[in-house]
């Protein structure tokens, strides 16, 4: 799967499950291991692991490579990784403390 569609299929599944302030932000020339991060946040920590679980099930679904997920425990901040897209699902205190939209600024925002 094209990373275009990647970023579709889980930008649309962040979508459908209600996930909020959700952006794309293009990093290939930044990095080596990845090519886009979805930050998206959730409402509460069981909205988040709710879309967490939800983006596992459909990317296994579509055949896409799940290369890892962390904090799902806490799951204030989850971290799945798909090889070439890598989401993050946040509560809205976790996203604000982290700022990681501000780390990656300068980067273009799709």
């Amino acid at each position: 799967m094209k990373l275009k569609e990647q970023i579709r299929v889980v930008t649309e599944t962040l979508d459908e499950l209600k996930a909020e302030d959700i952006i794309t932000i293009n990093v290939l020339k930044q990095s080596v291991d990845m090519e886009a991060i979805i930050i998206a946040s959730g409402r509460s920590i069981q909205h988040v692991r709710g879309i967490a679980n939800n983006i596992k099930i459909e990317a296994k679904r579509l055949g896409m490579k799940i290369v890892g997920i962390e904090g799902v425990n806490s799951a204030e901040w989850i971290l799945i990784d798909l090889a070439e897209v890598v989401v993050h699902v946040m509560t809205y205190e976790t996203r604000d403390y982290y700022k990681l939209e501000k780390l990656w600024s300068g980067y273009s925002e799709d």
